[in-house]
């Protein structure tokens, strides 16, 4: 490990920030690229931008490994026209970019990591289980997905490639679930739709270790999916974590064309959701610290 670099792109995001703090920890020399200088993780961060096709120099100076998480917030904004655009253009140009500049340097890049989402199979509600090898679906998250891998695999002419699928990431005070519990206080947490829709999820601590088993471990390539074991539906979701917070969920559940009148388009993500398979996660020999969503909300909120 001594020799390793590791770029990490979209650093002062939640995973980034953890996924920084953990290699740290371990020795492994990091950098950031970012459209500010300034870095929250205390690393040296080189700016970018993706527009303008422009690298700082010296961004990727004995850099072995990328991972790829820089992307516009895919629920942080409407989705206008202008608004997909960018979320697209954020992950499939920044690493058409990052090619670029690894091809002109003949960098001995090992590894190149790409996030990824569920969304690739779909906003829908089945009882269909999905692995790595089932179709994609057909609405704009998984358009977005299908570009955003497509432009991550143009590295495996260099190099390795691994890209996660990531669930919904369970992080205590940060991302989804730090919207989801502020409903909850209020008492406000009430299923969404039917309810019966499927939210595969994933600790914090698990995510961080498969980025790093993809970073340590070389055999660690292809497509992943990086959700815990245990399927849930959206209410039992809710009513997990309402036990987990100690509070009650008084209200019935929030119709869907509530979702939809506030949301637009966007409500699709919250709406629908189906079970997503972790086999090949688990046939790699990963551990997993958390596989029911009990004993995650518990570590998270003791």
């Amino acid at each position: 490990m001594k020799d390793m670099k590791v770029l990490i792109t979209g650093g002062s995001g939640l995973i980034g920030m953890a996924l920084t703090k953990s290699l740290l920890k371990k020795g492994i020399d990091v950098v950031h690229v970012s459209r500010q200088k300034n870095s929250k993780a205390g690393v040296k961060t080189f700016v970018w931008d993706y527009k303008k096709n422009y690298l700082e120099e010296g961004a990727l100076n004995e850099v072995t490994h990328i991972v790829h998480l820089a992307g516009a917030g895919i629920a942080d904004k409407p989705w206008t026209m202008a608004r997909k655009r960018e979320i697209v253009k954020s992950r499939v140009l920044t690493a058409r970019l990052l090619l670029n500049k690894v091809e002109e340097l003949g960098l001995p890049l090992e590894k190149f990591i790409s996030a990824s989402g569920i969304g690739y199979y779909g906003a829908i509600s089945t009882s269909k289980l999905f692995d790595e090898q089932s179709e994609r679906g057909d609405d704009f998250v998984a358009e977005c997905c299908v570009q955003w891998e497509g432009q991550a695999q143009k590295f495996e002419t260099i190099c390795d490639v691994a890209i996660i699928r990531t669930g919904i990431v369970l992080a205590q005070q940060e991302g989804a679930l730090e919207k989801l519990e502020s409903t909850v206080r209020r008492g406000f947490g009430a299923p969404i739709g039917s309810g019966e829709q499927y939210m595969p999820w994933i600790h914090l601590r698990d995510m961080i270790g498969i980025y790093e088993k993809a970073i340590t471990d070389s055999s660690f390539k292809g497509i992943y999916n990086a959700v815990a074991s245990e399927h849930v539906t959206n209410k039992a979701f809710m009513q997990s974590l309402a036990k987990a917070l100690n509070k009650k969920i008084f209200l019935p559940k929030i119709p869907a064309f509530i979702m939809k009148m506030v949301f637009g388009e966007m409500a699709e993500i919250l709406l629908y959701g189906s079970r997503v398979s972790n086999e090949k996660l688990r046939s790699s020999n990963y551990n997993f610290h958390f596989e029911e969503l009990d004993s995650a909300l518990k570590d998270l909120y003791q």
